[in-house]
């Protein structure tokens, strides 16, 4: 038996229930990943990958949020998620964020979800050009109260470059 469900009707589920753990990231049919791993576009997760791609999305969401002058607990009420699993994604990079944060922080900062998902290590697969860009975006990524006006330019180019992607 074969179950499809609808990205409504997992919007929904999540809605309806935050302590719920769904999966997250696109759906995966075998012939899909399959095809894209025979065409070089993507590869197997390792952990050294998932590891560098989790610095990158800590990197992103805590530029996001600082391009946004918000707080955690700010960002954690405007995006209605936990404030200990922000601070996790920014700061742990060993920390998988969960489905519901991901979908969250998408609509919140308008970054495409399948492309958060992989950066959380919670897919199969990466996009070899995702993690290309990635990993250049958290090279060029420091950890300071303000951003620079370059920081703000690389942040604005890698943002683009995500939903370009998905």
């Amino acid at each position: 038996m074969k179950l499809l469900f609808s990205t409504q009707w997992l919007e929904q589920k999540i809605k309806s229930d935050p302590d719920i753990e769904t999966d997250a990231g696109r759906p995966l049919e075998r012939n899909a990943v399959a095809d894209d791993l025979a065409s070089g576009k993507s590869s197997i997760v390792a952990p050294r990958t998932a590891l560098q791609l989790r610095i990158a999305l800590g990197a992103l969401v805590r530029q996001l949020r600082m391009r946004d002058r918000l707080t955690l607990p700010e960002l954690a009420v405007k995006a209605d998620v936990s404030e200990e699993e922000l601070r996790q994604v920014e700061t742990n990079p060993s920390y998988t964020a969960r489905p519901r944060l991901l979908h969250n922080l998408s609509s919140f900062f308008g970054v495409s979800l399948n492309n958060l998902s992989q950066m959380s290590g919670a897919t199969v697969a990466i996009d070899r050009k995702l993690y290309n860009t990635a990993v250049q975006f958290a090279a060029h990524s420091d950890d300071v109260s303000n951003l620079s006006q370059e920081q703000l330019e690389v942040l604005e180019a890698f943002v683009g470059a995500l939903n370009e992607l998905a």
